[in-house]
């Protein structure tokens, strides 16, 4: 790293040189010296390569003539043996012959004639001991038995099956007076004589001479060890050159395998599928330039050293003054790029009350040109032209007359401008030693919106820009203490909107956005100038009221004015809707002066309000404490017995209307607390409904129905009661798939009941639940059918499996004719779209006479069976035959 800091350095101080004249001779002197020596020491090595290319042709060329020499003589020896045995084959003396002709000496291992079978015929070497040996796998057997051309056979190097030496063999084929294959006449040669005559060539201690196949396979080798004898080296070098020219040379590092970089030159023979090559290593040829170069780049070295040398001491004295210069120029650059670049507007006055300094930004701030800030100019022009441009605040000229006495003042100065277009400046002001004085002029312009803005969201709700629960606290606390010094009254109205959860989750929130904010209009439309509507979250609002001593009167007649209003209809994005309220009221100081109190009461009776059937308001009383005080209590204890299963389902029979026979049972839950006794469906399941609980209860009365219908007869159903939250829990369709597996019960003899207040909350939700559950083969029921303001709609919007009549209409049938006619047209209707029908509440043998004439199936009431705990039903026999034969 420390070498790295001064190599930087070092260029850092000379790099500024290289704008000198003498740096460019300097590089081109240099630059010729090294092209002097590089151009030198390649002439040198082109003229070895040359010389070496060159006696290498020649040798290449002398090899293969001689070698061309030497296999002409033993072929035509070869023709004049085979001419004497083709003339006397019967009792040709091989040896005889060849003695008397003083043919193949020292260079011929054996000469041996093959019959046409292959078999050794006769030979110069020990005829006994070599006739009559099989030479049919020998290639240059089978190349002349399979070929009638009369050409000479070169074989590949191979070692001899009696002699265990190399040899390769030269054949030429024998035929037969009539033209047939009569045998191979060969002369199997030692490698060596085909190089013999030049081994004496000094090719250097990693050179050779080869003789290679048109195959690749080496024939013969000098110079180097015989393992290359046999070596397949086709793959080289060497056949990527000669196929396309019959001689030539090149480099290669892989011709011997040992890695070793050699010039090969070759030549390859006209008349014979040979080539010769001869190759030498590049150490050897180029080993005696290395002193040469060594030389050269010493000489070049000790040349460039002089020459910088030089330079340095030329520019040497050039150099302190330019950096001088530079560094005064990088200093002015540096001071103009910070000021420039810095996010506030800067300028400098001297004693004489003139600009010495300003950067871009301030001029840009003020609207002031290049030439009204230029240096020189006066505190008292740039503040008239500051007037001109309008870039002050509204008192122009007062303000330049303070700016002009403040300007100088020798202690610290800090202020704030809002000019006329709003902008807002911050202006630090800071005395010079000299007398002079700097300002920094800082745009707070949006600082200032955020800050106000911060303040604003921190106050006021964000969609409808009512104030928020912090506000509204803080006006309570101000009404409070408005009532302690003046005895001023006040009523707070806590509201939300009935439903409105069903418009977020139907229609999108972006609707029901709309909707909060419509309400929010008209809510202040309602009060008064004293007052104050606040938006608390969500769908809750409250209003803050100031009453007089007819408090109770003044709020209750506001309360209705609130719900009259936003009962009207709201058009929103095309969506026609209608919203209701519920309120609860309390007063100050009845009811508490501590705002947090006062909203806990508001909620008691928002909370009874809601309990009463919604749409309406409630003025907080004392009792409505003892009430959450029970329903606390009450939701406690529900929490326990749930845990500890303090709960027994009684079930009432449903009975074929006309067999009398039990088709069904609806199981009814029941809480037997240890402490409260027996406690009503009514009083627990909305409490369990409102806090959630309803859905491990809801499990459990689930999977102890299916687990005792599963002991009763196989064609009797049981049904359960749904409750809305456990439908919207998202997990109902698993619970119930889980509690079939582990009871046993089969799908089709559950059934779960619902009401339409399942379709009018989150309908498709809702729909798609009861469809996957309807998938399963479980029926669905709508249950108290005819109580909802759309009934009839819901039959087309799910098939049901079964309705069930509300037994309001099925106890009015005998005395008023309307009840019976829609009790007969929903019977009627349901025949005609396959939905089975049960009327509930039958208490009478008058009622069950009039549900059998309009064609009703099932029936359930007191006339049947009052719900009993499992252990005293018996479902396996018909109801009381007796009642049903009266209605028969």
């Amino acid at each position: 790293m420390a070498f790295s800091d001064r190599t930087q350095g070092f260029v850092a101080k000379w790099l500024p040189v290289l704008t000198h004249g003498a740096v460019y001779i300097c590089a081109v002197l240099i630059g010729l010296v090294w092209l002097s020596i590089s151009f030198f020491l390649d002439n040198e090595r082109a003229s070895a390569e040359q010389t070496t290319v060159r006696n290498s042709m020649n040798l290449a060329g002398a090899f293969e003539e001689h070698l061309s020499r030497s296999i002409q003589d033993v072929d035509r020896s070869l023709k004049l043996v085979r001419a004497g045995y083709k003339r006397n084959s019967g009792s040709f003396d091989l040896i005889g012959w060849l003695k008397a002709a003083d043919l193949f000496k020292d260079e011929v291992l054996q000469i041996s004639i093959i019959d046409s079978r292959g078999f050794v015929k006769l030979s110069n070497i020990d005829p006994t001991r070599f006739a009559g040996l099989d030479l049919s796998d020998r290639e240059h057997f089978k190349v002349h038995l399979n070929s009638n051309q009369d050409e000479l056979f070169i074989s590949k190097p191979v070692i001899g099956r009696t002699t265990g030496k190399w040899s390769i063999q030269l054949a030429r084929r024998i035929d037969n007076n009539d033209g047939s294959f009569g045998g191979v006449i060969v002369a199997s040669l030692d490698p060596s004589y085909l190089t013999r005559a030049y081994n004496v060539v000094n090719t250097g201690a990693e050179g050779f001479i080869r003789v290679i196949g048109s195959d690749g396979i080496v024939r013969a080798t000098s110079g180097e060890a015989s393992s290359m004898l046999g070596r397949d080296t086709g793959r080289g070098d060497l056949f990527k050159h000669y196929p396309a020219r019959s001689n030539g040379w090149y480099y290669t590092a892989s011709l011997s395998g040992d890695s070793v970089p050699r010039l090969v030159v070759y030549r390859a023979l006209a008349d014979y599928p040979l080539v010769v090559a001869v190759g030498q290593s590049a150490q050897e040829i180029f080993g005696h330039l290395a002193a040469k170069r060594r030389v050269g780049h010493f000489v070049a070295t000790l040349l460039t050293i002089l020459i910088l040398g030089i330079t340095a001491i030329t520019v040497k004295t050039n150099l302190a003054r330019e950096q001088d210069q530079k560094n005064l120029e990088e200093a002015y650059m540096r001071l103009n790029a910070a000021l420039d670049n810095m996010p506030h507007g800067i300028c400098m006055y001297g004693p004489d009350r003139r600009l010495a300094m300003a950067n871009r930004l301030y001029s840009e701030m003020y609207g002031l040109d290049p030439e009204q800030a230029k240096p020189g100019t006066l505190l008292s022009d740039i503040l008239a032209a500051r007037v001109a441009a309008g870039s002050c605040p509204a008192n122009g000229e007062q303000y330049v007359n303070e700016r002009i006495e403040e300007a100088f003042i020798r202690e610290p100065g800090y202020i704030v401008n809002e000019l006329k277009d709003g902008r807002v400046f911050a202006i630090t002001r800071q005395a010079m030693p000299d007398g002079g004085s700097l300002a920094i002029h800082q745009d707070i312009t949006a600082q200032k919106r955020d800050e106000q803005r911060i303040s604003h969201l921190a106050h006021y709700d964000g969609l409808t820009n009512l104030a928020n629960r912090i506000r509204f606290l803080e006006h309570v606390a101000k009404a409070a203490e408005r009532y302690r010094e003046a005895g001023d009254r006040f009523a707070i109205h806590l509201l939300d909107l009935d439903r409105f959860k069903e418009v977020n989750d139907s229609l999108g929130h972006a609707v029901g956005d709309a909707l909060l904010v419509e309400v929010a209009s008209r809510l202040r439309a309602c009060i008064g100038p004293d007052d104050v509507v606040a938006r608390l979250g969500g769908d809750e609002f409250t209003v803050l009221q100031s009453v007089g001593p007819d408090a109770a009167r003044q709020a209750g007649d506001l309360a209705t004015k609130i719900l009259q209003v936003v009962s009207k209809p709201f058009d929103i994005d095309g969506h026609h809707l209608t919203a209701e309220t519920s309120i609860g009221l309390v007063l100050a100081p009845d009811h508490g002066l501590q705002a947090d109190e006062l909203l806990k009461k508001a909620d008691l009776a928002l909370y009874r309000a809601k309990s009463d059937g919604r749409n309406g308001w409630r003025l907080f009383e004392r009792e409505m404490e003892q009430e959450a005080r029970t329903r606390l209590a009450l939701a406690m204890d529900l929490r326990d017995s749930i845990a500890r299963e303090e709960f027994e389902l009684h079930y009432q029979p449903v009975v074929g209307i006309a067999d009398g026979a039990v088709a069904g049972a609806e199981a009814l839950l029941r809480w037997r607390s240890p402490a409260r006794g027996l406690v009503s469906p009514n009083e627990f399941i909305p409490l369990a409904e409102d806090t959630g609980l309803i859905i491990p209860l809801g499990e459990w009365v689930l999977r102890r129905a299916c687990a005792d219908a599963a002991k009763w007869p196989a064609h009797v159903s049981v049904a359960v009661n749904l409750s809305p939250v456990q439908i919207r829990s998202g997990r109902l369709a698993e619970v119930v798939k889980r509690t079939l597996s582990e009871t046993g019960l089969a799908a089709r003899r559950l059934e779960l009941e619902v009401t339409e207040s399942v379709l009018l909350q989150h309908n498709e939700e809702n729909l798609r639940v009861l469809r996957e559950l309807q998938e399963l083969g479980i029926a669905i029921v709508l249950d108290d059918f005819g109580t909802g303001y759309s009934s009839m709609s819901y039959l087309l919007r799910f098939p049901f499996d079964k309705i069930k009549i509300d037994r309001s209409f099925v106890a009015e049938m005998p005395r008023r004719n309307d009840c019976a006619a829609i009790v007969s047209a929903v019977t009627g209707l349901a025949r005609s779209l396959d939905i089975d029908i049960t009327a509930e509440g039958v208490e009478t043998e008058e009622q069950l006479t009039l549900l059998k004439a309009v064609g009703c199936t099932l029936a359930q009431g007191y006339l049947f069976g009052r719900p009993r705990p499992n252990a005293e039903n018996d479902f396996s026999a018909a109801r009381p035959s007796a009642k049903l034969a009266v209605a028969s």
